[in-house]
């Protein structure tokens, strides 16, 4: 199944909402706002996999603005009980390219950046309570994909979710024991995960710095800079 533009479902709560939140928006500045959570299994996969939030950041800095925004109508976390959430961008976390699978959708005037629904699991995989392997299994059951082959490659670019918390961060999940109870739970099998994910990973990221021209730092060291 492709996540194409074409195939959003508006007509569920959270597209009904993100429809609403873009025409009531100021027509300037144009925003691009991108979208992550179960929003985005919701508008591309099942409509009827509901959340009590719709988690949103600005690209653009504008987090003060829209908190105010979403105040101001009603939508915010204890005005209603299915909410807007408006984030900092640094509380997504998932693969290291996942902007580039991400689905650009114009929506009145305004630019909305869809996190691909692979990668939304990516990032309840650090939580994985009981309605994040919900998701798993509602992805799976009407899509066909990830497999566990798929989504093994997929972890992989992944691998930095997988290294030691600073002792600055709050209590997120395990990640390696998360994905050995993922594998558990859907696949009814025991992953290597070193072995099928952070090892593979390191070692394609070694192949492609042996890559680089190896000359360049003897280069930039001959290098002179102008008299003054």
């Amino acid at each position: 199944m492709e996540f194409e533009a074409e195939r959003i479902d508006w007509r569920g709560k959270s597209g009904q909402r993100l429809d609403e939140f873009a025409r009531l928006l100021p027509r300037e500045p144009q925003l691009q706002l991108t979208v992550f959570g179960s929003a985005p299994l919701q508008l591309f996969v099942e409509k009827t996999f509901l959340s009590e939030d719709i988690d949103l950041f600005s690209d653009e800095g504008r987090t003060e603005f829209l908190t105010t925004f979403v105040e101001e109508n009603h939508w915010a976390k204890d005005q209603t009980d299915f909410y807007i959430q408006v984030c900092d961008p640094l509380a997504f976390k998932s693969t290291i390219d996942w902007p580039s699978r991400a689905i650009l959708v114009e929506r009145h005037g305004h630019s909305f950046r869809f996190v691909h629904p692979w990668d939304v699991l990516v990032s309840k995989l650090q939580r994985l309570e009981e309605k994040d392997l919900n998701a798993f299994r509602v992805v799976i059951d009407k899509t066909g994909h990830p497999t566990e082959e798929e989504f093994a490659r997929h972890l992989q670019l992944a691998v930095d979710l997988y290294r030691p918390k600073f002792d600055e961060e709050s209590a997120r999940g395990d990640m390696l024991m998360n994905t050995k109870i993922l594998w558990h739970a859907l696949w009814a099998r025991e992953i290597d995960v070193r072995a099928r994910i952070i090892r593979p990973a390191l070692e394609r990221s070694e192949r492609e710095y042996r890559t680089i021209d190896q000359t360049l730092k003897a280069r930039l060291g001959n290098l002179r800079l102008p008299e003054k």
